[in-house]
C-alpha cells in the first residue's frame, strides 16, 4: 500500500469525524422548539421496512432545503429502520435550492436506492454512479423542500 494512499485515507477518516461533530455542534445550537420537533418526528416515524428485510446499504443524509438541522431528523428515521448513514447526524448538500427530496444511487444497486427512498416516503430516485475507490456510501439521500410531507405525510407545514 502507498504512503499516499494512507494519508488519503487518514485525511478522509478525520473530515468524517469532523463533520460528525460539527453537525452535532449544530444541533446542540438548535431552539428548544426545534429539538423537540427532531426527536419527536423521528420517534413517530412508523417504520417503513422491517429491518431485518434491508440490504446492508451505506447512506449519506444531506440537507438540501437549508432548514437546520433537518437532515438529522432522517438519519434517525433511518437508522430506526436498521440502516448505516455514514456521515454522522448529516450534512449540507451544495445548494439549499431542492425543491423534492431525492435518493440518488451511486453504486448502480438500485435495490439499495429504493429500500432508502421506501423507507422515507421520497418518490424521486436519480442513477448518478461514481467508481470512485474514496466514495464510501452506496446512496445518497437529499432532503428537499418538501420534507415537511415526508415527516408527516398528507399535511403541509408552515415555517
Amino acid at each position: 500500500m502507498s504512503r499516499g494512499f494512507i494519508v488519503v485515507a487518514v485525511v478522509s477518516a478525520l473530515v468524517l469525524a469532523a463533520s460528525g461533530l460539527i453537525a452535532h455542534e449544530s444541533l446542540s445550537r438548535l431552539s428548544g422548539v426545534q429539538r423537540g420537533m427532531e426527536t419527536d418526528a423521528a420517534a413517530d416515524f412508523p417504520s417503513a421496512t422491517p429491518a431485518d428485510t434491508l440490504p446492508a446499504v451505506r447512506i449519506s443524509v444531506l440537507n438540501g432545503c437549508g432548514r437546520p438541522g433537518i437532515a438529522s431528523v432522517f438519519v434517525q428515521k433511518l437508522r430506526k429502520d436498521g440502516m448505516d448513514v455514514v456521515n454522522g447526524m448529516g450534512g449540507n448538500a451544495d445548494s439549499f435550492e431542492f425543491d423534492r427530496s431525492v435518493v440518488v444511487d451511486r453504486r448502480g444497486r438500485p435495490e439499495y436506492a429504493e429500500a432508502v427512498a421506501r423507507s422515507l416516503g421520497i418518490e424521486v430516485i436519480l442513477d448518478q454512479r461514481s467508481e470512485s475507490p474514496y466514495l464510501i456510501e452506496d446512496v445518497v439521500v437529499v432532503i428537499g423542500r418538501d420534507w415537511d410531507t415526508l415527516l408527516f405525510p398528507g399535511k403541509e407545514i408552515s415555517d
